[in-house]
């Protein structure tokens, strides 16, 4: 039996800032948060990747190294990295233009080291054993204006996610997941103007996140944590967050910690969560006080601190667990490692596990290639999709033109309209 939630917020209540102005076009249709006016690679050159190697004309690492790029995939599978890959700025990566079982990021760690305005969607970063011992899968290191989307984030061996010193970012609909050793966490999130929206922290240790900063954590289902679920920034310094209609949910090894390792630096305003621990199978238990972060250490504000220009829409949390059983991760094709630990969460308390590495889960699935259109000039967007938008498939320029009515390219146009099909199961046809 759903418990009641106690979102006095109100149903559908925007968390944030009253309003944007009309002129001002989100990074994609769907974007909150701090991140969402990253504008990417608006107005740039299409860049194809068309192999999975690791280097080399076509390969993903190679598109990505020159700032000013909306990054298309004409292939699909698992890109296996010999080393870190650093982003460059004002780029979009559009997974969502991948054929087939779309791409796989492992073997080594995506950075946004340094970067500035970038804008990533429906990629899967698994880092896994090969990569080195202290890496995460993804890195936002001291990066600004950076949006990620519907990703998978996982088998990261110090945290799955590292997002040091960066400010004005969102990280939404996403499955942040199984860290493996030597720490299996989640999130070290010490930066300002964060934005976690409507993601799945799944059978990562503790850190789910770590709250280190100015952290807006809205709409986010924590399942199977160890130690504990969301930390507070416990240090000398002040830190401040919004901890708002979130579900927690113990599995097989969580403790009673949902909450902790908070300090009187920790000012934080919390409002309508729910916790379930009885590990039952059904998804039912109690909502979450005020009183309890008090008890966890935390100081416990009387108004929302965190207020990006672009709010976050906020959902019930008795209504969050099937909402992001369908949206988060890589949704357009949801693979067996992602469709595994939503069937965790789903089980409310049965299953779930921490995993040394990998190889225990069986490793990285079967991928298939699927159709690449036929793409003429090669702008990003298919001769016959262009054909339908009254755009020419013999000139390259009309992809990254703006197009009046909507503030976006013709390419995001096609990109956006990718990203609104029907999610799916990641099978060959």
């Amino acid at each position: 039996m759903l418990f009641k939630s106690l979102v006095t917020i109100g149903v559908g209540l925007l968390c944030g800032a009253s309003g944007i102005a009309s002129s001002q076009t989100l990074a994609f249709p769907g974007a909150e948060g701090f991140g969402a006016l990253a504008t990417g690679g608006r107005g740039k050159p299409a860049v194809i990747v068309t192999n999975l190697n690791d280097d080399g004309p076509g390969s993903f690492r190679q598109a990505v190294s020159r700032p000013g790029a909306t990054v298309v995939f004409a292939t699909a599978g698992v890109i296996h990295l010999k080393s870190s890959v650093v982003l460059a700025s004002d780029l979009t990566i559009a997974g969502q233009s991948a054929p087939g079982s779309g791409i796989t990021i492992a073997d080594g760690k995506v950075s946004l080291t340094d970067a500035r305005n970038v804008i990533i969607r429906y990629l899967r970063f698994r880092g896994g054993i090969k990569q080195a011992r202290g890496d995460s899968s993804l890195n936002l290191a001291n990066g600004a204006n950076l949006m990620v989307d519907h990703a998978s984030i996982e088998w990261g061996r110090w945290d799955n996610i590292q997002a040091n010193g960066n400010s004005q970012s969102t990280i939404q609909h996403s499955i942040i997941g199984q860290g493996i050793v030597p720490q299996r966490f989640g999130c070290l999130c010490q930066s300002d103007e964060l934005t976690l929206s409507h993601n799945l922290w799944i059978d990562n240790k503790s850190r789910n996140p770590k709250a280190k900063g100015r952290i807006q954590y809205v709409n986010n289902v924590v399942y199977n944590w160890g130690v504990t679920g969301y930390v507070g920034g416990h240090s000398a310094a002040d830190h401040s967050a919004d901890v708002v209609a979130n579900v927690f949910i113990a599995g097989p090894e969580s403790g009673p910690n949902f909450i902790g390792q908070f300090a009187k630096t920790d000012h934080t305003w919390a409002e309508g969560n729910l916790v379930d621990l009885d590990r039952n199978g059904a998804f039912d238990g109690r909502p979450v006080t005020a009183d309890e972060f008090t008890r966890a250490g935390a100081d416990v504000v009387a108004q929302p601190t965190q207020k990006p220009q672009v709010p976050v829409r906020v959902d019930p949390a008795s209504m969050l667990v099937p909402l992001v059983a369908a949206n988060a991760g890589h949704n357009l094709c949801r693979d067996a490692v992602d469709q595994r630990l939503v069937d965790e969460m789903l089980s409310f308390g049965r299953s779930g596990k921490f995993i040394a590495d990998e190889t225990e889960v069986g490793g990285l699935p079967p991928q298939f290639t699927g159709v690449v259109p036929k793409d003429s000039d090669g702008d990003g967007m298919p001769d016959e999709w262009e054909r339908n938008h009254h755009l020419n498939p013999g000139d390259a320029a009309d992809g990254p033109a703006i197009d009046a009515k909507t503030g976006y390219s013709h390419l995001e146009l096609y990109l956006n309209e990718l990203a609104g099909a029907r999610p799916s199961s990641c099978k060959a046809a």
